[in-house]
């Protein structure tokens, strides 16, 4: 990258022109999504520049231009975006009302968010949310984390529905704040701080219900919810399986081992597409003890703009804990071989030991050996994805390096998942 190339990324960065913000709420879609903070998205693209050499002299004027364009800009940007916001203010008593309950929902989530109490955020959102809410809560107690919300302070709140005086307030309401805060992620068994960012001039889109008498959050967006992410067919698949959908979940929920997440960092690595849910009720019995565990599928990056470390990951919480059980393709050559406390081992298929390597630290042993059953080992060499698999303390975790991610991707990975499962008969 050239010169002016690292200033003006920089200057974006300086001006706001590309935040990097995560709160209480973030990564929901519209359409009811979401639930957790997140930390900037990635919509795994990737840039490139061009160097050469330039005239120092001719740099700096057109520099200079260039920044004293972008501040004029931002300023104008900034006091126009006021006046409009402020203008939309409708004076009806009834809006006024909105404004305000609207206000208090956005205060007492984050507040409660930070607590992780979930029964209370029950009392203000809808039952969709509610539980999506507790799922990403839980999630982030399993990390043993809490993502901290303070000096919070509310800069605008604005209707972005134009709402006729002599008309009823429509059923789905749209509320956008502008604020800014401090957002923490604490780990709470060592007290030490993961990530920070003292963030200014954060918005968000909230989405409520509303019923003529009372007001309910039903969602929650974000402007890093480009495009790229926002995959309504991984929507819809979320929903057909009972678990929920989140376009940018961000970095929170980064896991704190495995063999793929050992160069990943809360500043720069990134979590999207995410769903989440316990087991699918839906085809399952009550019964069966695969119920009720924590599901999550996901596109990872742990470079954002480096396609090479771009994985699709699909993992579930499992009631026991392991030491470690590593299926490895050959053609995985992002981690390390694993350390000594785990020993390999060749299978009596000899097309699977060409393709895959096998390790197990040695109390797992068994358990590797009951996985790779002839039956499961011919299903995963018949997936048309090069997918890996890793258990890790108390979690199965499924992935592919993968570009691009799609329902049908999801659909495989959920599959290989409960095979897994049932395959360590646990």
């Amino acid at each position: 990258m050239n010169i002016i190339s690292a200033i003006i990324s920089t200057a974006l960065l300086i001006f706001g022109l590309a935040p990097d913000f995560g709160f209480a709420g973030g990564g929901g879609s519209s359409s009811g999504g979401g639930g957790g903070g997140y930390s900037g998205g990635s919509s795994y693209s990737s840039s490139s520049s061009s160097s050469g050499d330039s005239d120092p002299l001719a740099t700096f004027i057109m520099l200079f231009i260039f920044i004293a364009i972008v501040i004029a800009a931002s300023y104008y940007n900034t006091k126009v975006k006021v006046k409009k916001k402020l203008a939309m203010n409708n004076s009806a008593p009834e809006e006024k009302l909105i404004h305000t309950e609207a206000e208090r929902i956005f205060r007492a989530y984050q507040a409660d968010w930070t607590a992780m109490n979930s029964a209370n955020i029950a009392a203000y959102t809808t039952p969709s949310y509610a539980e999506h809410a507790s799922l990403m809560l839980e999630l982030l107690n399993n990390l043993h984390r809490v993502n901290k919300v303070s000096n919070l302070k509310v800069n605008y709140v604005c209707l972005l529905d134009r709402i006729d005086a002599s008309t009823p307030l429509p059923a789905n309401i749209r509320v956008e704040f502008g604020f800014s805060g401090l957002d923490e992620v604490i780990d709470t068994h060592t007290n030490k701080t993961l990530y920070h960012n003292n963030a200014t001039g954060v918005t968000e889109t909230w989405n409520f219900t509303y019923d003529g008498k009372t007001l309910k959050l039903s969602g929650i967006s974000q402007p890093t919810e480009s495009a790229p992410h926002l995959v309504r067919s991984l929507a819809q698949f979320a929903q057909e399986h009972h678990l929920y959908y989140s376009p940018d979940w961000g970095r929170y929920a980064l896991p704190a081992r495995g063999l793929i997440f050992g160069g990943a960092t809360m500043s720069q690595s990134d979590i999207n597409n995410h769903v989440i849910g316990k087991w699918p009720l839906a085809k399952k019995s009550v019964s069966d003890p695969a119920a009720g565990l924590l599901v999550q599928l996901y596109s990872y990056a742990m470079t954002p703009g480096n396609p090479a470390t771009y994985y699709l990951v699909g993992q579930i919480n499992v009631p026991k804990d392991y030491l470690g059980v590593i299926v490895r393709s050959k053609k995985y050559k992002a981690s390390p071989r694993p350390d000594k406390s785990y020993d390999k081992f060749e299978l009596e298929w000899p097309d699977f030991n060409k393709r895959y390597d096998v390790y197990a630290a040695s109390r797992d042993a068994l358990p590797a050996f009951e996985l790779l059953n002839p039956k499961f080992m011919e299903y995963l060499y018949d997936k048309t994805l090069d997918y890996n698999l890793e258990v890790v303390d108390n979690v199965i975790y499924i992935f592919a390096p993968v570009r691009q991610v799609t329902e049908a991707n999801y659909a495989e990975l959920l599959e290989i998942l409960e095979r897994a499962y049932h395959e360590l008969k646990m």
